[in-house]
């Protein structure tokens, strides 16, 4: 392909984030066989010398007169505008780029801020027939960036605008690219164009350095420049930091880089100042931290460290898209780190696997931006991205507002998939405004959303045939011929319906679609335990009707390995692991100097409410006199009952990973209810040390004893409950494994499989066409 690329920061020299980026894209095009034309804004006036190593490295480089005093912001609080810094002499440039013939086979443009070079390439027609792929490539998130800024109390600096104008950027282009998975997801909420990560190596990488040679000291590295943003963080860090500590026992602290210009040496901290070239750090240190808090995009020198062999400690913010599994890698802020830190230098032991968990991260990341790289020199699979399919999601459930597990299972299942399809919204039921406005933010930008409004009862309407008893008890026949009417008119490429309650529709399905089933549980096998314990479960079926509708579906989404298992041996090929996820959380903080809080999160179903009953019953009067405080949220507190010493009652709240972020340990109780417990994939994730029932962890395994503790009767939950609370170390070694057992299996990428398997299933079905509407229907 002949790719012109334009940019405002120079490829060399790679002495920047941004600059190593730039260098490692258009290196990994160039040795791909790719000729590279870079149109440069002279905007960092750059040395002779380097210019003519941009001469040397690249087939072409057209420098364009840039005059930073002209960027002025346009909009409203000072925010720029998509085009403020676009000058005439680029424009000019541009108009000549796009004449040339032969033309461009992929114009990629660094920034959305220099997205308008798109728009001189206009869509093919009679005198330029052939199609040029636009793909922006974005850096960071600079939608909402001055609110981020002022929210860590720094001033913004550079560009920054709103998400709409920067939504409006994306849509110039085919695709965009993001540098990290997470801030995938940000741009996925409302980029109206596919979105795709491309990660960061830089390029030229030598092996990884050896061990520091052993000599009884801990030496413990930090590489940043003065930006406020570093400064602050660090300053933070710092402060927690116990110097005199590490000082006592052998340790240091070295800073290397600018960030350290405004600090003055003391026991345990070294000032290195600037370095030529950054082995010099990384070769003499044991660790390297980054206590980086806020920002968005990749943090280069986190990934530079890894990549030199170095094991890396730092804050959920610092490894924000490498989805580390340890919880040294995960700290909720920078005092946080500093505690993790002190840890490391207090029990030797925990070094060993902090490097094992880097160098595993390390060489995984490096695999899949391997992969990301060949997909971006590839233009077929360019050109397949941009042809996704299209997935309609059918609901009744209000999943947007996230406070049940249903809900939190729908949202998770709509952010992985907007990922590889794009999807629709068809749900049973009203929305307002503000409600479609939500749930477009889960299902993406390219979403559509399609209520019914209000559905009359029809007591008299004629059913399909075919129709299992379950079913005609289940079915509103007034929302049929609405759903049969949306597909003909807006045909999908898959349908996925949300529980079996809804398995009715399908009887209105006459399309050749691909029909999907997201089963959540088993439903017979759960009516069935609930009635174990004399409950009666809001669906009864039995096994033989649930199989009988389930084999209708060309797929079915389990939820856990058990019920994957179950389900595949009866109805082999045709059913998907699809775990349920949690987006990546920093390490929950905790109390603090306070008494030790546990919690229970739960909504208001028999097994909570029966679970919580007994804890308070059986458990609470045995845990209460040691300090600690039982924390109860969602709808179950209801059935605290009041006046209970030590409980409170939190009722709903808004954002649940709030409420776990502020606990030290989570219990779940309950003893029956079949399927996976949501509540303890959260603790997981969180890497809160939990005590949990067999039921509560039904579907999950491999992690008593380290990552959880299984209580199979009262005793063993007082006991396990009691030493939890006792000892803040056994609380501090649990809480680390549960958060890497919980990245392990509930992390998003566990569930992009089966989201992948899905879209390519769609992709294999011919798309129906759209039958034509009578006049006035």
């Amino acid at each position: 392909m002949r790719i012109l690329v334009v940019s405002p920061t120079p490829s060399h020299p790679q002495d920047a984030g941004n600059r190593a980026r730039i260098h490692a894209v258009l290196s990994g095009l160039k040795a791909a066989g790719h000729g590279i034309t870079l149109c440069l804004l002279d905007r960092e006036k750059v040395a002779p010398e380097h210019l003519e190593s941009m001469r040397n490295t690249w087939d072409e480089l057209i420098l364009v007169p840039h005059d930073r005093s002209l960027e002025k912001p346009s909009l409203a609080e000072g925010r720029f505008g998509l085009d403020d810094w676009i000058q005439p002499a680029l424009e000019d440039a541009l108009v000549g780029l796009a004449a040339r013939r032969p033309g461009f086979d992929m114009v990629l443009v660094e920034y959305v801020f220099l997205s308008r070079a798109f728009t001189f390439f206009p869509a093919p027609h009679l005198r330029f027939p052939t199609p040029v792929l636009k793909v922006l490539d974005t850096h960071d998130q600079f939608g909402g960036r001055d609110a981020r800024l002022r929210a860590l109390g720094l001033n913004p600096s550079f560009f920054f605008t709103t998400e709409a104008e920067e939504a409006r950027g994306f849509g110039r282009a085919d695709l965009v690219l993001s540098i990290q998975d997470e801030e995938r997801e940000a741009f996925a909420s409302y980029s109206p164009k596919p979105v795709l990560t491309l990660g960061h190596i830089p390029a030229g990488q030598h092996p990884p350095l050896p061990p520091r040679a052993p000599d009884g000291r801990f030496v413990i590295g930090y590489l940043g420049s003065a930006n406020p943003m570093n400064t602050r963080a660090l300053d933070r860090f710092l402060a927690a930091l116990d110097l005199p500590a590490l000082a006592a026992v052998g340790a240091e602290l070295r800073i290397a880089g600018s960030a350290a210009g405004h600090l003055a040496p003391q026991p345990g901290l070294v000032l290195l100042g600037p370095v030529p070239d950054p082995d010099e750090l990384y070769a003499a240190v044991d660790l390297v931290v980054n206590p980086h808090e806020g920002g968005t995009g990749l943090k280069i020198k986190t990934v530079e460290a890894l990549a030199r062999g170095r094991p890396v400690a730092g804050t959920a913010e610092a490894f924000a898209g490498l989805a580390p599994q340890s919880a040294f890698q995960a700290a909720a802020d920078a005092p946080a780190l500093a505690a993790l830190v002190q840890r490391l230098v207090a029990e030797p032991a925990l070094r060993p696997e902090l490097a094992r968990a880097s160098a595993r991260l390390w060489q995984g990341y490096a695999t899949r931006v391997a992969a990301e790289a060949r997909h971006l020199a590839s233009p077929a699979e360019l050109r397949l991205a941009m042809q996704r399919p299209r997935t309609l999601l059918v609901t009744d459930l209000r999943f947007w507002e996230e406070r049940l597990g249903n809900h939190a299972r729908i949202a998770s299942l709509a952010r992985a998939a907007r990922s590889e399809t794009d999807l629709d919204l068809f749900f049973l039921g009203s929305m307002s405004e503000a409600e479609q406005a939500q749930a477009r933010q889960l299902m993406g930008g390219r979403s559509r959303i399609f209520p019914t409004g209000p559905l009359p009862p029809t007591p008299d309407a004629i059913l399909p045939r075919g129709m299992t008893p379950f079913e005609r008890r289940s079915t509103i026949a007034s929302a049929l011929p609405l759903f049969a009417r949306h597909l003909a008119e807006n045909p999908p490429d898959a349908v996925v319906l949300e529980y079996i309650r809804l398995s009715y529709l399908r009887h209105a399905i006459s399309q050749p679609v691909l029909k999907v089933l997201d089963t959540h549980d088993i439903m017979s096998l759960r009516a069935r335990n609930f009635a174990h314990f004399g409950r009666r479960h809001f669906i009864e079926i039995s096994v033989q009707e649930e199989l009988q509708i389930l084999s209708a579906f060309d797929q079915l989404l389990a939820i856990q390995q058990d019920e994957f298992a179950w389900l595949e041996a009866l109805l082999p090929g045709r059913v998907l692991l699809a775990p349920h996820v949690v987006p990546l959380m920093p390490r929950a903080i905790g109390s603090g100097e306070g008494p030790v809080r546990i919690g229970f999160l739960g909504g208001d179903s028999p097994m909570n409410r029966d679970g919580l009953t007994w804890l308070l019953d059986q458990v609470w009067p045995a845990i209460a006199p040691l300090g600690a405080e039982l924390h109860v949220a969602g709808q179950v507190s209801a059935a605290v009952p009041p006046g209970r010493p030590g409980v409170v009652a939190h009722g709903l709240v808004n954002r649940p990973e709030d409420f776990l972020a502020t606990l030290d340990i989570g219990v779940n109780p309950v003893f029956y209810g079949g399927g996976l417990k949501i509540k303890t994939v959260e603790y997981l994730c969180h890497g809160l040390p939990s005590v949990l029932t067999a039921e509560a962890l039904y579907g999950i395994s491999g992690g008593a004893g380290t990552a959880y503790e299984l209580a199979e009767d009262r005793a063993g939950f007082v006991a396990a409950l009691a030493g939890l609370v006792l000892d803040p170390a056994a609380r501090a070694r649990m809480g680390d494994a549960a958060q890497a057992f919980g990245r392990r299996h509930f992390a998003p990428a566990a569930l992009a499989p089966a989201m992948r398997s899905l879209a390519g299933l769609a992709r294999g079905i011919p798309r129906p066409e759209p039958r034509p509407r009578a006049l006035g229907a």
